[in-house]
């Protein structure tokens, strides 16, 4: 009876070893701070941080890419919120292209006193200057998930921005999006 426990504790060790490390990196975000040097669209800048420059993707958004309707007033709204300032990064990993995937916080315009505390993937939804991207929302928090879809549903039901163009296929996601009366 004593040899079948001890074998039990030793098989099951390893095993809990193993669902603990598979877990570790997706659920702790590596937190790095630094300076936004560059903006290059409404969803991709540059920080330079103690680690060097990196190229960095903002999480749980999409924007509209160069030359599609409205990627110059996302790209002008984001190089308003965050270009030369010290940022937070919160990176959980690197997308295909190599670039940080991260939900990046610095201190909000109208408060000197402030951390960083404006997420500005967030403020590009309010702004109807990006989209929620569902695909990564099981790479947010729950409480992310539902301020990013909630605050696109605003952003939508008072055609802000990218909302107010009069692009079908704009019209036909926000309808997607608002639930039914």
């Amino acid at each position: 009876m004593v040899g079948r426990r001890r074998r039990a504790r030793l098989w099951i060790t390893p095993a809990a070893a193993v669902l603990f490390v598979l877990w570790l990196p997706s659920s702790h975000a590596e937190t790095v701070t630094g300076k936004v040097v560059s903006v290059a669209d409404g969803n991709t800048l540059t920080v330079l941080s103690g680690k060097g420059q990196q190229l960095v993707y903002l999480a749980g958004i999409e924007a509209p890419q160069r030359g599609q309707p409205y990627a110059s007033r996302s790209w002008q709204n984001l190089m308003h919120m965050a270009y030369g300032k010290e940022a937070t990064l919160e990176c959980r990993k690197a997308d295909r292209d190599q670039r940080r995937v991260c939900k990046v916080k610095v201190r909000p315009l109208s408060c000197t006193t402030c951390g960083h505390t404006l997420d500005v993937g967030l403020a590009q939804i309010v702004a109807g200057a990006a989209r929620w991207h569902r695909k990564d929302a099981s790479e947010q928090s729950e409480e992310d998930r539902g301020r990013y879809e909630s605050e696109e549903l605003e952003a939508c039901r008072r055609r802000r921005g990218l909302w107010a163009l009069p692009d079908p296929t704009q019209r036909a996601h926000c309808a997607h999006i608002s639930p039914t009366q």
